[in-house]
């Protein structure tokens, strides 16, 4: 999908805007006092040699703090300042930002909390920040944050201690401040390389949006790494995210919560099947965001992707000095979606010329014990392994040094992994080396893979095949993208009339009727009849047998009032079920708007899909395709995008459901037309696209697909 254009004029800190703010050369720390721990740590991160411009303290009571004259405000200071670091009371946010627009200060960050985070009162002070940031242009980070290390910079914005760090192409921006300084030091245990680390806290100015289109641009940064609670800016999230898939820059993601909410569209039974969580999974992953459940594959993903960059596909060739290693290998392979190809005849022979012990070769390799004490043969093994023209890439294991080895053993370690990393090397083909188990890196694991650039991913196995596996998705997503036909803006002859006085409430199977047939939506034929008689009439046209159904707009679920009747095979049966569905219907609904009776066809055998639009508070129009008729919410198989979508993406959908293969005609089943399949679901996307955000929902369930025979059997609309 080709990303949305967007107005730049309502982009307020684009790339280029935000590069004072998170590289400055000169620093005021606003509210600095030795009472402060806030400023004691500022002052001592600012001072040990990672920051080498110039840092003023201010104070309206002046004097000396931490040795060094204090200024009572910012116009005191005489020097441009690229950065302030507010750390003062929240009454006094908005008079220390009047004093940096008059003193020429344009960006700052804020450490203090007692904003929106607090209820209305701190909610209307907060918006007061942001309306006077935006209408003065500065660009703020927080309140109620913990400011940002650009690694790269050497620029320690944070008021925490300096931890150890990589220098490296990840960069983790952070809506949560308190795991801030856990993640930098867990990236620091697993030898992974940062750009950038950036709490965003309340918002108020610079959201995780604007950070992201930052870093997208940054040069120094490969990959963006997230821990997500929301998004404030869904529309502009998704250009940026689109923006980082074209440029082949993955985003990995921990977005939180995962409790489903409560279904607003009682009459859907789309809307039971979508929740807050489920849309966002669906939405990262049609937006090539890779996502995560834990901050420790948060950031070993986003290492792994730092080191990998895209990857020419998912046929793996692992080697190993354990066989269970070998075997915990095939198990996680075959788990996360990774191929184990046979090695060519060629590769073999060369194999059992190295290991002429081995009766077989296979793949994963096991090297035995023959390599210890002939480390070459190892490297040997691995040459021939990457020479290998049926794999994509070779992964190898071994067990990395340790500081509780001694120095004889630690030696032999660093040796035999030398002679692994020449074999690596050689191969044509991506190549990766992991520990057995997810273990810190120590200091001379660290060291050797910096001195000889082994191609080092954390994790051990587990983690580091499922990382690995998740760069192949991504990087067969982002080819993808490329590829990929952008979805059509529904055009405007054919967008449909629909009058504001009708665009109320919800509309009768009929009304829907014809609204689909007036956009090339095929339905299986009906009639509406008001009598007995004009029911068979109907039925002489149509043949037997058929299904009569009540059409009402105010009964959405007409089988539950017995307003349903199925397989009548005579006219004596239809004229009987007329009066039973009417006689039924006054009953249990009295009230009811009764337009008259549904005389359809019966159909047997096909496929029975749902494909319902519904209305999202947050993202906007959102389309499940699943299993539909009775099974919808049982088996709730359901595949879910957010509009607008392509061909390509329903096409993805429909891979995406368990049942996919009776599309494909599994037990017995009619192959579906699925170029016909997509096509039509792709109407109904455009129908609801052009209907706006006044839809609440548009449901088809069940849409009958059997071959190239593809009809809407039922169908429910409703309006916001």
């Amino acid at each position: 999908m080709t990303p949305k254009a967007i107005d730049t004029t309502e982009v307020r800190y684009p790339p280029h805007r935000l590069h004072s703010l998170l590289n400055p050369t000169s620093i005021a720390v606003v509210g600095a006092s030795e009472k402060s721990s806030w400023s004691w740590t500022l002052h001592q991160v600012l001072h040990d040699g990672h920051f080498s411009g110039p840092v003023y303290y201010v104070n309206p009571q002046g004097g000396i703090i931490h040795g060094q004259p204090a200024y009572r405000r910012l116009a005191e200071i005489g020097s441009p300042v690229d950065l302030a670091l507010l750390i003062v009371p929240a009454r006094a946010v908005l008079s220390v930002l009047q004093e940096m627009d008059e003193a020429g200060v344009r960006n700052g960050v804020i450490v203090t909390s007692g904003f929106a985070e607090l209820g209305a009162e701190g909610k209307a002070l907060q918006e007061q920040l942001a309306a006077f940031a935006h209408t003065h242009d500065l660009a703020l980070l927080g309140p109620n944050c913990l400011g940002y290390i650009n690694v790269i910079s050497g620029i320690p914005a944070m008021p925490s201690p300096y931890p150890p760090v990589i220098k490296g192409k990840v960069a983790l921006i952070s809506q949560s401040g308190a795991l801030s300084s856990t993640l930098f030091s867990y990236a620091y245990l697993q030898h992974i390389g940062l750009s950038a680390l950036v709490s965003t806290g309340n918002e108020a100015v610079i959201s995780i949006t604007e950070l992201m289109d930052y870093y997208v641009e940054d040069d120094a940064t490969r990959v963006i790494a997230l821990f997500l609670e929301s998004v404030r800016s869904p529309e502009r999230f998704r250009h940026i995210a689109q923006k980082a898939l074209a440029r082949g820059k993955p985003i990995v993601a921990l977005k939180i919560g995962r409790s489903e909410r409560t279904a607003r569209i009682a009459q859907a039974h789309t809307g039971a099947l979508i929740g807050d969580d489920r849309i966002y999974d669906a939405l990262l992953r049609q937006l090539g965001i890779i996502r995560v459940s834990s901050i420790e594959d948060l950031l070993i993903t986003a290492g792994t992707l730092a080191q990998t960059g895209p990857l020419p596909g998912k046929r793996l060739a692992f080697v190993a000095l354990s066989g269970g290693a070998c075997d915990l290998a095939a198990d996680y392979s075959e788990q996360y979606g990774m191929e184990l190809p046979e090695f060519t005849e060629t590769t073999k022979q060369a194999l059992h010329n190295l290991l002429p012990a081995q009766e077989a070769v296979h793949n994963p390799l096991d090297t035995t014990g023959v390599v210890v004490n002939q480390p070459q043969i190892f490297e040997q093994i691995l040459q021939q392994v990457g020479a290998d023209p049926g794999i994509d890439l070779l992964v190898c294991a071994q067990a990395l040094p340790t500081e509780e080895q001694d120095e004889q053993t630690r030696a032999f370690s660093v040796k035999l992994l030398q002679h692994i990393a020449a074999g690596l090397s050689s191969s044509p083909h991506p190549t990766f080396l992991l520990d057995f188990v997810s273990n810190d890196v120590s200091r001379p694991a660290r060291e050797a893979a910096e001195r000889y650039g082994w191609p080092l991913i954390p994790g051990g196995i587990e983690r580091g095949l499922q990382a690995l596996a998740k760069a192949i998705c991504w990087s067969e997503r982002q080819r993808l993208f490329a590829q990929q036909i952008p979805a059509e803006p529904p055009a405007q002859s054919q967008a449909p009339v629909v009058s504001p006085e009708t665009a109320v409430g919800s509309w009768s199977e009929w009304q829907v009727r014809q609204l689909l047939e007036q956009h090339g939506i095929p339905l299986i034929p009906a009639y509406l009849v008001d009598s007995a008689s004009a029911a068979v009439a109907a039925v002489q046209q149509i043949g037997l047998p058929v299904a009569l159904k009540i059409a009402s707009p105010d009964i959405p679920h007409k089988s539950d009032i017995g307003g349903v009747r199925l397989n009548l095979r005579s006219e004596q049966e239809v004229t009987a079920a007329f009066e039973e569905i009417l006689s039924a219907v006054h009953s249990a609904a009295p009230a009811a708007r009764i337009e008259g009776v549904l005389v359809s066809p019966m159909r047997s055998g096909g496929l029975e899909l749902l494909v319902g639009i519904v209305h999202d508070s947050v993202w906007g129009q959102v389309l499940a395709v699943g299993l539909g008729g009775l099974w919808v919410e049982v088996l709730k198989d359901t595949s879910l995008r957010v509009l607008p979508v392509s061909r390509e993406d329903i096409r993805l959908m429909l891979t995406e459901l368990q049942g996919q293969a009776l599309l494909m005609g599994a037990r017995g089943t009619t192959a579906a037309d699925l170029e016909q399949l997509v096509e039509v679901i792709y109407r109904l996307c455009q129908l609801a696209q052009a209907l706006g955000s006044q839809l609440e929902a548009l449901e088809i369930n069940p849409l009958r697909v059997q071959g190239q025979e593809i009809e809407v059997l039922d169908a429910l609309l409703s309006w916001r």
